[in-house]
């Protein structure tokens, strides 16, 4: 096989935009709040309700995913990415950021009917269900969303089923032949739903103590119950959540609403970044939060050297081009070279993965068997342009400015909260949390204690 063949292959086992859902390729973070989390539900007493956080790109939908698997054995578990509903379904992402507490309730409840058909192969009782398209008729009327007349809950849940176990036949290699077929059918699942629920479109907020609110919660509380009696307790695990950035959207799902923690079972749910950092988190009730931190690929104590968190970037990438290196019997990115792409990643999952998928394109082009100094650096160059882009004198002196502070604290500047939500200023696990500029900004832009003066001085 030839050299390209094997980069061929690597540039496929990393995509950035794709958790690792295949558990054979991930690396566990066995001392991370997804073991704790499953600890507690374990336990025979309590109900976790746990807004698991983080900087966006740490590896949450991985961890989540994890979660879930680790649990399927014992709860009905329902996992619901509400982000890709939006881009896929509604394909409005920036609706995301108008989406209501009792709506988050709605996806959820209508998640359960789906997962309930398709693990259990029964239906949860008519009645029930009736009630709950009611409860969404009214609670949408008295938002003001539009087309909010009915729903029909039989329509949606199978759009649901079909785009199911169409991503499922078509990520385990169904027939090329059936393709187009299940293409077809799932583009219909999702026309329908993006036709038949117009979410994050209400006009009007309206408070937990509303009749409507309270009737759409005891609706989906009551599919709970039934589906906890007929099969096993329901698990909720809600991802997405997380890409909501504005503060104001973020608190009224989590602090000044409490409906969706009030659904009647454990509930792992992915919170905004912009709770991330915010002082109105420590205000937070009903939930347990648990943060995913950055892998801590620099040391505090000087932060221009490695640190611990390298090893979990170089194990990764062994992980998932064993079969490669093991047929080929070469390393693809030597060792130095491979560190160098982890340090550079600022702990961030998904930059890293984009980073060794970048590799994989340059040293196709270059037909390498072994990816070259030149290949990871022009890797670098291309990401460090990417990630400078926007930044100002004002943002540059700020991060600056961390980067002097010994025990590189976060201070008080607005711009800082720009900077975390965007993954320029990220933040490290510690006694306490500690910052430093991403450090594809350090290469050039960002002058860091004892460098040469930077281009922005």
């Amino acid at each position: 096989m030839s050299a390209r063949q094997d980069w061929e292959e690597v540039y496929k086992l990393f995509d950035p935009e794709q958790p690792a859902y295949d558990s054979k390729i991930r690396v566990e973070r066995n001392d991370g709040p997804v073991t704790q989390i499953v600890k507690a539900l374990a336990r025979p007493f309590g109900t976790p309700r746990v807004l698991f956080t983080g900087t966006v790109g740490t590896g949450k939908t991985t961890e989540l995913l994890r979660l879930a698997e680790a649990r399927r054995d014992h709860e009905l578990v329902v996992l619901l990415d509400i982000e890709r509903h939006f881009s896929e379904v509604v394909q409005d992402p920036s609706a995301l950021e108008k989406v209501s507490p009792w709506e988050v309730c709605f996806l959820a409840g209508l998640h359960l009917i789906a997962e309930f058909r398709r693990q259990c192969a029964m239906e949860l009782p008519e009645a029930l269900v009736r009630d709950f398209a009611e409860a969404w008729s009214r609670a949408a009327r008295g938002s003001g969303t539009p087309k909010a007349a009915e729903v029909d809950v039989g329509v949606l849940t199978k759009a649901l089923l079909t785009m199911a176990s169409g991503g499922v036949a078509m990520a385990t290699g169904t027939p090329a032949a059936a393709v187009p077929v299940m293409g077809k059918l799932v583009a219909d699942a999702f026309a329908a739903l993006k036709l038949n629920l117009p979410v994050g479109r209400s006009v009007r907020e309206l408070p937990d103590q509303d009749p409507d609110i309270q009737t759409m919660l005891g609706c989906v509380n009551n599919l709970v119950t039934e589906a906890g009696r007929k099969s096993r307790p329901v698990l909720f695990v809600i991802d997405g959540i997380d890409r909501i950035r504005d503060i104001e959207r973020a608190k009224a799902l989590f602090v000044d609403s409490q409906v969706i923690s009030k659904l009647a079972c454990p509930s792992i749910v992915c919170g905004p970044s912009a709770l991330r950092h915010h002082p109105s988190t420590a205000a937070i009730r009903g939930w347990s939060v648990c943060v995913l931190v950055n892998e801590p690929v620099l040391l505090q104590s000087d932060p221009r050297k490695p640190g611990p968190g390298v090893e979990f970037f170089c194990e990764l990438f062994d992980r998932r081009v064993d079969p490669i290196q093991q047929r080929s019997n070469r390393r693809l990115i030597p060792d130095p070279l491979l560190r160098r792409l982890a340090y550079r990643s600022g702990g961030r999952a998904r930059d890293f993965v984009r980073f060794v998928r970048s590799v994989a394109e340059l040293a196709w082009d270059a037909d390498e068997a072994v990816a070259s100094e030149k290949t990871v650096d022009d890797v670098l160059d291309s990401m460090r342009r990417q990630r400078e882009m926007g930044l100002n004198v004002g943002h540059i002196g700020l991060l600056e400015k961390i980067a002097a502070d010994p025990e590189h604290r976060f201070p008080h500047d607005p711009l800082a909260y720009e900077l975390l939500n965007y993954g320029t200023l990220l933040p490290y696990p510690n006694e306490s949390e500690w910052f430093y500029p991403h450090p594809l900004l350090t290469m050039h832009l960002v002058k860091e204690p004892g460098s040469t003066p930077s281009s922005a001085s």
